[in-house]
């Protein structure tokens, strides 16, 4: 059911060659892959030093990419123009996972047309009113905590946030179906994880070892759920969809500006859009700031004492700081990329057509002339100015997240609740870094000890 009038096609330029562009590794593109996700941070760091600014990755899947880290020149990465920066194309490892019609793999006309249509439930009252929710669904998720004995909290924390989803999101109320979503989502999410970073040796089957045929198995199952789900809200009539406010329900009565409405499929590609950019990315990011914040007592106990929001007592201004420092120092998506469909000079430097432009967000996050004592977790660092697009965990330009408002708002509401748990780390040394799909997740999950208390 629905139509539309965009066309969420762009051609993909030619993959320029290796004289056109900087110096970077030789590795070949997996075993950059396979370097980048044992130490992603310390692997950017170390091309930067050799190579200087820019450097040139080929991750699978990409095309030979231009990396910059300089606050101005991310900047200017970031905010290219639509027309020429296609960030849809440097998404396009993407579309097996996402289809064709998610946000991600739009460009031009067609991204801003359907950008207009998922900002409403993302800002102002509508944002807040979710608090409640949040925080209900955190203390129940506490309270089902082990006392005594180790417990991984990134399992725990997606657990959290797809809850979230559920009904933020989806707003199913069907219990049957979210016990069936509460099952398949997670393996999706890991069959997912692996196509995007390994590429096109994700997508072979040979004998026993099938990850693509159970990619695609799950990606049905999932698949057929959200469209039932889809179907049925569909049926509602329009004072019962009125009231509602899940985004799914706003999805299903949008109306693109020729008034066309959505189709089931571009409805069906933007809600796994949002399942990908808010569950995991948001559980992640709560892992990390718990890893980080027991480790380091004072902030964790500032955080302890900041109160509800906008209480008398309150320090808003810390927690966020906190929040942004997390994302700093852990930015769970470390670079974005474009690619660029005509020359352009950055930095002093010609790149040609089919090009990829990587912002690499981590590397700029672990500047020390952007950030003194980079390594260190310092919140205080944010209560004061930070230069512009010097903090850039959710992109930036016409392609910043559209959920990075609600991502940190959810944040926030969650970490004042774990704040309250009496907690310690289960390993003495602080937890290792690791690349998998397109995030940076703890390597063993951030294993915690609940006390009693």
């Amino acid at each position: 059911m629905g139509t539309t009038t965009l066309d969420p096609t762009v051609a993909m330029p030619p993959d320029p060659p290796a004289a056109a562009m900087p110096p970077g590794p030789r590795l070949p593109p997996l075993l950059q892959a396979a370097r980048f996700a044992r130490d992603p941070i310390g692997s950017l760091l170390a091309s930067h030093r050799r190579f200087g600014e820019p450097f040139t990755m080929r991750p699978p899947g990409f095309p030979r990419s231009a990396v910059y880290s300089t606050p101005e020149l991310v900047r200017e990465v970031v905010t290219g123009r639509p027309d020429v920066f296609h960030a849809g194309l440097a998404n396009r490892p993407l579309k097996p996972v996402l289809g064709p019609w998610s946000l991600l793999l739009l460009d031009r006309a067609p991204h801003l047309q359907q950008r207009r249509l998922l900002l409403p439930p993302f800002h102002g009252e509508r944002l807040r009113s979710y608090a409640d929710l949040i925080r209900e669904l955190a203390e129940r998720e506490v309270a089902s905590w082990p006392v005594g004995r180790p417990f991984r909290l990134d399992a725990r924390m997606q657990r959290l946030t797809l809850e979230v989803i559920l009904d933020v999101v989806f707003g199913i109320t069907d219990p049957a179906r979210r016990d069936r979503l509460r099952a398949l989502i997670p393996p999706y999410i890991d069959s997912s994880r692996t196509l995007v970073f390994w590429g096109s040796i994700a997508t072979r089957d040979v004998g026993p070892l099938r990850p693509h045929a159970t990619f695609l198995a799950r990606r049905d199952a999932v698949d057929a759920l959200l469209r039932q789900e889809i179907a049925d809200r569909r049926a509602l009539d329009a004072a019962t969809l009125a009231r509602r406010r899940d985004v799914l329900s706003m999805l299903v009565t949008a109306r693109h500006e020729d008034g066309t409405p959505m189709g089931d499929d571009e409805v069906r590609d933007e809600l796994l859009t949002l399942l990908a950019a808010g569950h995991e990315t948001t559980a992640t990011a709560l892992t990390w700031a718990m890893e980080l914040l027991l480790r380091n007592p004072g902030a964790l106990a500032r955080l302890r004492a900041a109160g509800e929001p906008g209480s008398e007592r309150g320090d808003d201004a810390w927690v966020r700081a906190a929040c942004q420092e997390v994302l700093r120092i852990r930015p769970v998506v470390p670079i974005v990329g474009r690619v660029i469909t005509e020359p352009v000079v950055l930095g002093g430097r010609e790149h040609p057509p089919g090009a990829g432009l990587i912002a690499a967000i981590a590397l700029m996050h672990h500047r020390p002339d952007v950030y003194p004592e980079p390594h260190a977790f310092r919140p205080e660092r944010f209560l004061g100015d930070v230069p512009p697009y010097a903090w850039l965990p959710f992109g930036g330009g016409v392609r910043r997240c559209l959920g990075a408002s609600f991502a940190q708002f959810e944040m926030a509401t969650i970490l004042r609740v774990l704040a309250r748990v009496p907690l310690r780390p289960a390993r003495r040394r602080p937890e290792p870094i690791r690349a998998t799909g397109v995030t940076l997740v703890p390597a063993h999950g951030v294993r915690l000890v609940r006390e009693r208390g």
